[in-house]
C-alpha cells in the first residue's frame, strides 16, 4: 500500500517559483546548493526521486485565509 509522510522537517529547499521547488537536502542526509539539486514538483502522480537514496518526493502549498478583527 503506497502512503505519504510529511518530511518537512527533515528536508530544506530553497525559494520556489510556481511550481518548482529546489530540494537542498534530502531526508537522506545528501545535500546540494539551491537549483543544483532535485526539483521538486507540485503533481503527486510524478514524484521527483532524489538521486542518492531514491526517496519520491512532490511538494504543496497550504493557503489560510485570515480576517482581522477589532478588539476591543
Amino acid at each position: 500500500m503506497n502512503g505519504e509522510i510529511d518530511v518537512t522537517a527533515e528536508v530544506d529547499f530553497g525559494w520556489n517559483d510556481d511550481e518548482t521547488l529546489p530540494l537542498t537536502k534530502c531526508v537522506c542526509g545528501e545535500k546540494w546548493g539551491a537549483w543544483s539539486g532535485p526539483l521538486l514538483g507540485i503533481e503527486k502522480d510524478y514524484p521527483t526521486e532524489c538521486p542518492n537514496c531514491g526517496r519520491k518526493l512532490y511538494w504543496t502549498t497550504r493557503i489560510r485565509v485570515l480576517e482581522i478583527t477589532d478588539q476591543e
